[in-house]
């Protein structure tokens, strides 16, 4: 009996799982945050000056979209382009009104410079290649 061929590249679940453990560190972290679940855990979001509502609710978006959207992605479905893409879009409207509004950051006891400097590339750039990668899939047809 034939084996059935998979369509799915080989590097479709690495890229997902990457995307999924991103996405579901800055859940934690989020979900850390608003229920203090670990105390002594350092977490980005309470580092950020996340002051003015759009910008929370932004950063929610951009957490849970951007998780949810790896999920599809790990399943194959072609919904994760748009879930990556809101995610990638909220996480640059966040980091434009941080920058915007002047505000200092300490990002976990790190040096604002030095931390901010790692940190704000990671946090747009991720979402952005993974939505880069989304797309990729689907136009070859491999998301479905």
């Amino acid at each position: 009996m034939p084996q059935a061929i998979s369509t799915r590249p080989w590097h479709l679940l690495p890229v997902a799982l990457l995307l999924l453990l991103w996405h579901g560190a800055l859940a934690l972290d989020y979900l850390n945050d608003r229920f203090a679940l670990a105390s002594d855990m350092p977490y980005l979001m309470e580092s950020l000056p996340l002051d003015a509502l759009w910008l929370k609710v932004a950063w929610a978006m951009t957490v849970w979209l951007g998780l949810l959207g790896a999920v599809f992605l790990l399943w194959g479905d072609d919904a994760s382009v748009l879930l990556i893409f809101a995610a990638a879009v909220a996480m640059l409207a966040v980091l434009t009104g941080i920058v915007l509004s002047g505000a200092p950051v300490d990002l976990a006891g790190l040096p604002a410079e030095r931390g901010w400097q790692i940190v704000a590339p990671a946090l747009v750039l991720v979402p952005l290649l993974g939505w880069l990668y989304a797309r990729w899939q689907k136009r070859r047809r491999v998301l479905h």
